[in-house]
């Protein structure tokens, strides 16, 4: 009897056995299958900047909210394969869709117009305050224009020929000295006098605004290779003029670089981990979290529990 009970219980506990070993071997099977309906040859649809994005119809993609193009599995496995650990390999089509454009670095000459204003001390001399943050690019010899208080539809002209070297304490301002080309049409001694001063750099590296990426403690630009292959690069940026930045260091003339919404780029490089490091950082030290948070990509900040896998 006893033994008829142990074969019996034997007999359950092996079908059991077989019957978990065959749902695990369904379940691997299927998790196969699934990551490779992906390999569809009439193609599938993915996201432009988020390629890692598999949809089967057309539709958005869930992370920028860009419209998903068909490609096909063959396309996109060359395109993964030719990209390297620092860099993203894009299309033309895929810069296109995200209105990314090209811009190649040239020097040109840069035009800063610092606002002055002051007082006409005689018929023909100004005195100006100007903010010492700006008296890097102030000296003698310079042009400036503006209106007197008692004939603002008048245009005035002249030159500096003086800068002090004592700032006032009150409004960290120096005062500069100015001789116009002729007497306003009507002159009265210490009435007020509003006007700029031209600066111009020549043969300096600018890029467009939109080019630089604020990175926190670092700005970046991101260069374009002739195969279409994009990487981050740290810059120095110096003063603006209008719509463009001065380069101080990490661009050469002929360089191609990114203009537009480069935060597309930037957050496609930090989910694929390809993000440019500055000098000295590590991938770790980039985005560090407390031990008990994880980084959130989508919300771009630390979030607490552990990241969904």
């Amino acid at each position: 009897m006893k033994l008829k009970m142990f074969l019996s219980l034997a007999t359950v506990f092996s079908l059991l056995w077989v019957g978990g070993c065959t749902k695990r071997a369904d379940n691997k099977t299927n998790q196969a299958s699934s990551m490779n309906d992906h390999e569809d040859p009439e193609g599938y649809y993915t996201c432009p900047m988020h390629p890692q994005v598999h949809e089967h119809k057309p539709g958005k993609c869930p992370i920028c909210g860009m419209e998903l193009v068909k490609v096909s599995g063959k396309q996109q496995q060359v395109e993964a394969n030719s990209t390297s650990s620092n860099e993203l390999q894009v299309s033309e089509r895929q810069l296109l869709l995200a209105g990314i454009g090209k811009y190649t670095v040239s020097k040109k000459d840069l035009v800063f117009v610092i606002p002055a204003s002051g007082r006409l001390i005689s018929s023909r001399e100004v005195a100006f305050q100007v903010y010492e943050s700006d008296l890097k690019n102030i000296e003698v010899g310079l042009d400036f224009t503006g209106q007197s208080g008692t004939s603002e539809d008048e245009t005035l002209s002249g030159q500096i020929r003086y800068v002090d070297s004592i700032v006032d304490p009150s409004s960290r301002t120096v005062r500069v000295l100015g001789i116009l080309g002729r007497s306003p049409k009507r002159v009265v001694v210490d009435t007020g006098f509003y006007g700029e001063i031209k600066v111009i750099k020549k043969s300096q590296i600018a890029v467009p605004e939109d080019a630089v990426l604020h990175a926190g403690k670092r700005d970046l630009v991101y260069i374009i290779t002739k195969e279409n292959k994009i990487r981050a690069s740290p810059v120095t940026v110096g003063q603006k003029a209008a719509r463009e930045y001065q380069i101080m260091s990490g661009l050469n003339e002929g360089d191609v670089i990114s203009t537009g919404p480069n935060f597309l780029i930037d957050s496609e490089a930090k989910i694929r981990g390809t993000s440019g490091l500055g000098p000295g950082e590590t991938k770790s030290s980039a985005q560090s979290c407390p031990p008990d948070q994880h980084w959130d990509i989508p919300m771009s900040m630390c979030m607490p529990g552990e990241a969904r896998k």
